[in-house]
């Protein structure tokens, strides 16, 4: 291993060295391209065999000992297409190029998509026939054409047909409808192609992934019938400075003003006299919602999918209406994001991206919850700034959820329940308010609270 100094790094290698890198990578690029390295070699289905080499060499020797001409040129004519055909198989994949263009790659819950599929074929030798199977999403349905589920790999392929000439570019348009929110991915792609002869047959695959992010659909404030003023309470307070128990930078004398849990009982003893504990100022008010993704008690019983769905959008809701105001918010849920084993959190802020940021992390969220929405609260809880607002989403409500609301009411959270079950809390909760939303699941069957 060699180490440089930090003189010499910072030096960076001579002119004619880099020069002499970028020559060879092009070389190397150039000698991958004659070679087809791009794509990854799946075999080759040839109808060619030794059987044609056998029928070559005994028409010439047929020809040689008998001096017929015919025979001969029929040897060489076999030979001149045989070589020609493995040329041009050997060269089927140099220069040619697949590419998506999409109109957008973000999009909201009921919008369209435009596609558009392209092949170019950079090089003299012409393409008779050239088959390519694009891996598109299932769920988002296609007006120009149907994806096919494939059972071995469960994933929906379309697959197209082209006959690309010499230095020629193809275009084919696609329109796509936006029906399910996710992240919906594209590619890889499967291309099968060989000589115009139909002798040799050569299947590539190329790692040619995309994704398209849909977002789920955003209710106004009159579609969750919501006061416009303060959906999340009276905020009369928010020109004051919040302090933060958990955080104490002094102490000072007692007054009779403060309550006992404020006294700072080791320096009253130290001193021996009656001392208060000074907070730190907290920040500005903040709004951080708790998702819950879970549309049953228990797990074992199974989720609702459109329950889910319309949980997520009214907490896309939520963020896009605090983003309106200009108020920081943040998103925890208990459910998880594809391929990973931790939960959702984000703190809030009040950058232009935190909206895109919740709304990517909503659009990827899956139905199957971690832990019990009440166990992420009283988990979370002691980690937020005291000035922040708790809005909980949730489609049910449970005796152990309330009990939860209870503990952070009384601790001194401000707490906003939403709530998408049929009839609204049986238990109510001095202190928090409740908003019952049952006109946005109407079409559907939500559950009813389960309070014990």
């Amino acid at each position: 291993m060699i180490y440089q100094t930090l003189d010499e790094k910072s030096q960076g290698p001579p002119d004619g060295d880099r020069r002499k890198s970028r020559l060879t990578s092009a070389y190397q690029r150039m000698i991958a391209e004659l070679r087809g390295r791009r794509y990854l070699d799946l075999g080759k289905d040839s109808q060619f065999s030794e059987a044609w080499i056998v029928l070559g060499i005994m028409l010439t020797l047929g020809g040689l000992l008998l001096h017929i001409q015919f025979m001969l040129a029929a040897a060489m004519a076999l030979f001149v297409v045989a070589a020609a055909g493995w040329l041009w198989n050997e060269l089927c994949l140099f220069g040619l190029h697949y590419q998506r263009h999409f109109s957008e790659t973000r999009a909201f819950l009921g919008e369209t998509i435009e596609l558009t599929l392209e092949v170019c074929n950079q090089k003299f030798l012409p393409l008779t026939w050239l088959q390519i199977t694009d891996v598109f999403p299932a769920s988002l349905p296609m007006e120009e054409g149907e994806v096919v589920i494939n059972p071995a790999t469960n994933q929906g392929e379309y697959l197209t047909f082209w006959m690309p000439g010499a230095f020629q570019r193809l275009k084919r348009n696609f329109t796509f409808h936006c029906t399910e929110r996710g992240y919906h991915a594209y590619g890889p792609i499967t291309i099968r192609t060989g000589d115009g002869f139909g002798l040799f047959t050569r299947r590539a695959k190329r790692d040619n992934r995309e994704h398209i992010i849909v977002y789920p659909r955003i209710y106004s404030v009159a579609e969750m019938r919501l006061p416009a003023k303060n959906p999340f309470g009276d905020r009369s307070a928010e020109q004051r400075m919040f302090e933060d128990p958990m955080r104490t930078i002094g102490i000072r004398e007692w007054q009779p003003s403060d309550s006992l849990r404020r006294v700072h009982w080791k320096a009253t003893a130290r001193h021996r006299q009656m001392l208060s504990r000074i907070y730190e100022p907290s920040e500005d008010p903040q709004i951080l919602i708790f998702l819950n993704v879970s549309t049953m008690r228990r797990a074992w019983q199974g989720i609702i999918p459109e329950l889910v769905e319309r949980a997520i959008s009214v907490a896309g809701s939520l963020a896009a209406m605090c983003a309106d105001k200009r108020l920081p918010v943040g998103l925890i849920a208990n459910g998880f994001l594809p391929g990973s084993d931790q939960t959702i959190r984000l703190l809030p802020g009040r950058s232009p991206e935190q909206l895109v940021r919740i709304l990517e992390l909503l659009a990827a969220v899956t139905p199957f919850f971690a832990q019990p929405i009440e166990e992420l609260l009283l988990r979370e809880a002691p980690r937020l700034p005291w000035g922040a607002t708790i809005v909980v989403v949730t489609a049910l409500v449970h005796d152990e959820l309330l009990a939860a609301l209870s503990d952070l009411e009384q601790a001194g959270r401000q707490i906003v329940l939403f709530t998408l079950a049929r009839e609204t809390p049986v238990r109510e909760i001095p202190g928090i308010l409740v908003y019952h939303l049952p006109h946005l699941v109407e079409d559907l069957i939500a559950p009813k609270e389960v309070v014990i």
